[in-house]
């Protein structure tokens, strides 16, 4: 199976799933899918993912500062509109989710540290998440980490996690 028939069949299997029974991005105003400065921002698509979009209206590639193995650029997808829900990579689809992966220790799923602006990640909202969705997620990176380049890319954005958990920490 090639890389883009796998990503393809993680959207089906996610597509009914959500982190709420209702529509999260209604709680917020959809922050998740504004820049809150108006600069390029986006969300990072997974190797291989790229293929997806290539093309698209409605959305632009950049590189990342982001490296993994041996040097390659992570791709960052941005958007120039209200994307169609059937259209979000991966990152979107699972926020404000995020894989923490140790090839030593596997693949879990935690909350995004750098989502603090999320309604969702406050501890408080955690027992309204939806048991079924944060499963089918686990499930999908546990099939995605045996592909060695998506290995290779979800330690070093667990590098990126602690990084920006440990600096966030010392801020004052």
């Amino acid at each position: 199976m090639h890389i883009r028939e796998i990503y393809q069949a993680v959207y089906r299997r996610l597509d009914t799933l959500t982190p709420l029974s209702v529509d999260c991005g209604a709680l917020c105003g959809k922050l998740c899918c504004q820049s809150p400065d108006g600069e390029d921002a986006g969300m990072y698509l997974f190797p291989g993912e790229e293929s997806l979009f290539w093309g698209l209206d409605g959305f632009y590639m950049l590189d990342s500062a982001l490296t993994y193995a041996g040097g390659k650029s992570a791709k960052l997808l941005c958007c120039t509109q209200p994307c169609q829900r059937s259209l979000r990579p991966l990152s979107c689809r699972i926020f404000p989710l995020v894989p923490y992966y140790r090839r030593e220790s596997g693949v879990r799923i935690i909350f995004d540290p750098r989502a603090r602006f999320c309604p969702l990640s406050d501890p408080s909202a955690k027992p309204y998440l939806e048991r079924d969705f944060k499963l089918e997620v686990w499930h999908a990176f546990r099939l995605l980490s045996k592909i060695s380049e998506v290995a290779a890319f979800l330690e070093a954005l667990t590098d990126v996690l602690d990084d920006f958990t440990s600096l966030r920490g010392t801020l004052l």
